[in-house]
């Protein structure tokens, strides 16, 4: 039900997008850019859409992921995504390299198994003192923008690879350092963007 309603909510926004446009206020809510992920913390696979930030040296993006049940149990995470994009390399005039992104990101689970706390009766006051739905990610990405004609609908494609961690992670990779390797601690996420 929850997948079926997330996937008509991103359809109609896509669909609207060129109704939208008609107002300079709408044009101004009008995603830069949107694109698919594949893992990453955020789900089996995401989709997303987002926005450039100070002349495109960052960027906020809106995701929903979604792992099936086959994978483990039927989840749906949302994620707003702030990436910092500090420089770029240009190889010759169609391709530029940003080596060196860092993320940060809260995720929330959606789901009758996920709570923002975990509830008084059943655990005592700071049992668990974190949220079973509620992660914050850090991390970094490596992103290969292929440029595309300026006056062109899609301004850019690309593709990049992020490492993130979580506090989670990063808590239980500290309580046992001496027999985990720091490497452990991270997840991978592949993805796709298409600049408007």
């Amino acid at each position: 039900m929850l997948k079926k309603l997330t996937f008509s909510i991103l359809f109609t926004l896509f669909l609207s997008t060129s109704a939208l446009a008609q107002s300079k206020f709408w044009k101004s809510l009008i995603p830069d850019q949107a694109g698919l992920q594949y893992a990453g913390s955020i789900g089996f696979i995401s989709a997303g859409a987002g926005y450039d930030l100070l002349n495109e040296k960052a960027a906020l993006n809106f995701n929903v992921g979604y792992i099936p049940e086959s994978l483990g149990g039927e989840l749906t995470i949302i994620s707003v995504k702030f990436q910092y994009k500090p420089f770029n390399i240009p190889i010759g005039d169609k391709i530029i390299v940003q080596p060196f992104n860092p993320v940060f990101f809260p995720s929330y689970t959606l789901g009758q198994n996920f709570d923002f706390k975990f509830e008084k009766p059943k655990y005592q006051e700071g049992y668990y003192f974190w949220s079973s739905a509620l992660r914050l990610h850090l991390g970094a990405s490596t992103e290969v923008k292929i440029l595309n004609k300026p006056d062109a609908k899609i301004k850019a494609l690309s593709l990049y690879a992020e490492a993130n961690t979580n506090d989670l992670y990063l808590l239980s990779w500290f309580k046992n350092r001496t027999y985990t390797p720091f490497y452990r601690m991270f997840k991978m996420g592949y993805g796709v963007k298409m600049y408007f």
